[in-house]
């Protein structure tokens, strides 16, 4: 299938390349071709095709409704050509100009004995009654790719050995998580631990409506998150209690998103303000959380941090073995691709910019140093995008209906109770099935990759494994 591309589009995502050649017209069947612009693998040409064809198609196309159309002062199918064809003409221009780019394509790809990576971008620069038409055709080419060969490749399978110390501090972790709460006996002030239920409201029209008036919410002071900015730093030095009704001002440009400091005056009225308990395992907990005692909590906990362990070493597993895949296998990517991959990260990092949210790690480089850096990381992702693709290839590796049902039912069951709205999500936004599809599809071709490398088991400690994640996924390496 041609794809049609808004020349807007084109134009933020594809840069035209340095040192093109000159037009070169040559005649191709029924159009003319216009090579404007050239690189090893990626070609634009320009395509001059007759209005006649346009318009036969589209004759075609109105004869074919002819008998079933029917317009005031005549009877069904009796309408004259030319009045029914200024009536429907612009419905089938669309679809016509899809099959001519179709056809047309097919036949430069032919003649130029052009390979194509990809299904060419098309944009249509000219149409106008009587005249040619013209359509700009960009042409990402196939790259030759001679794979180097997996079993000279060495890649290393991590085993982790978690000590007690780090299981100990992480069941203690999960205890100081568990947080429970009861109502103060006395008439004291709101205090740092403390979850406070208050009323908000403002009389601002400018707030919008899901900030204008809230009832009991839950305020828990040790935490991040705030229903207003810094809202339990102000109560506790307001040093609320029980009946109070505050009149606080609060800044909302981050909330809102707004450019410059927008303060609005909030009342909070204070309902009810609860202490925080020591959290103890008990009979209770246990038995609504199905433990016959401690012990099997413990045991749960401890299997849990080993598992997520494991999941971050496979992680850095095949983050080396990309990297093994990248430094071992040169060629040439398409510009075409590489330029739209380098448009959606630069996109991003413009909108962190803005937000004040770039990572550490570039805050303080010039644009010259950040496009060096992501134009790195563009290409590697575009290389090992082309060599997955191309080792799906060779051997044959595809994503079955049964794995692609089983992938969408294991996400499904991590969401109890709400399976079925799942599933009626994918059926209805087909596209979102890919999020289920990647993973499996990008795990058997590293499986595969895998069962024929040098395989060296390696067994690790867990401060072997913080200092191996930190240099694995350094930015840009």
């Amino acid at each position: 299938m041609v794809e049609l591309v808004d020349t807007r589009d084109l134009g933020s995502r594809a840069a035209r390349c340095e040192g093109s050649s000159p037009f070169r017209p040559t005649k191709g069947k029924n159009m003319n071709i216009k090579e404007i612009n050239s690189k090893k693998l990626f070609k634009e040409y320009l395509l001059e095709i007759p209005y006649d064809e346009v318009d036969s198609l589209i004759n075609i196309k109105i004869n074919e409704i002819m008998p079933t159309v029917s317009l005031p002062g005549f009877r069904k199918g009796k309408a004259p050509i030319n009045i029914v064809r200024k009536k429907y003409e612009n419905n089938f221009l669309n679809e016509v100009i899809q099959q001519i780019s179709q056809d047309k394509i097919k036949n430069l790809l032919d003649e130029k004995k052009i390979k194509a990576f990809r299904s060419p971008k098309v944009e249509l620069k000219k149409y106008e009654k009587d005249q040619p038409i013209e359509l700009v055709v960009k042409i990402d080419i196939q790259p030759e790719i001679k794979m180097y060969p997996f079993d000279k490749i060495k890649s290393t399978k991590y085993k982790i050995e978690v000590d007690k110390e780090t299981l100990q501090k992480n069941y203690n972790s999960f205890l100081s998580s568990q947080k429970i709460y009861e109502k103060i006996s006395t008439n004291r002030s709101a205090i740092l631990t403390d979850r406070i239920f208050v009323n908000i409201t403002t009389e601002d029209s400018s707030v919008p409506d899901f900030l204008k008036e809230q009832k009991n919410i839950p305020i828990e002071t040790e935490s991040d998150y705030q229903v207003l900015p810094d809202i339990s730093k102000k109560l506790i030095d307001e040093k609320v209690k029980v009946g109070d009704n505050k009149k606080l001002k609060f800044n909302l440009k981050e909330v809102l998103k707004e450019k410059e400091d927008k303060n609005i005056l909030f009342n909070i009225e204070i309902l009810s303000i609860e202490m925080r308990k020591e959290f103890k395992v008990d009979k209770e907990f246990l038995k609504k959380n199905n433990l016959k005692d401690e012990k099997e909590l413990r045991k749960n906990i401890d299997d849990n941090i080993k598992n997520q362990y494991e999941s971050y070493l496979r992680e850095i597993e095949k983050k080396q073995l990309m990297d093994l895949l990248e430094s071992k296998n040169d060629f040439d990517v398409p510009e075409g691709i590489l330029n739209e991959e380098f448009e959606i990260i630069w996109h991003r990092v413009e909108h962190a910019k803005k937000d004040n949210k770039l990572d550490k790690d570039d805050q303080g480089l010039s644009d010259k140093k950040l496009k060096e850096r992501y134009n790195k990381i563009a290409l590697r992702r575009v290389k090992l995008a082309i060599l997955m693709q191309h080792i799906a290839g060779e051997n044959k590796i595809s994503v079955s209906e049964k794995e692609l049902t089983d992938g969408m039912l294991n996400y499904a069951s991590q969401y109890p109770g709400q399976e079925k709205q799942i599933f009626d999500y994918f059926k209805k936004n087909p596209s979102s099935v890919e999020s289920i599809r990647g993973p499996i599809f990008e795990k058997k071709i590293v499986d595969l990759i895998l069962s024929k490398t040098k395989l060296e088991t390696k067994k690790i400690s867990v401060k072997d494994f913080n200092k191996l994640q930190e240099e694995t996924f350094i930015l840009g390496k």
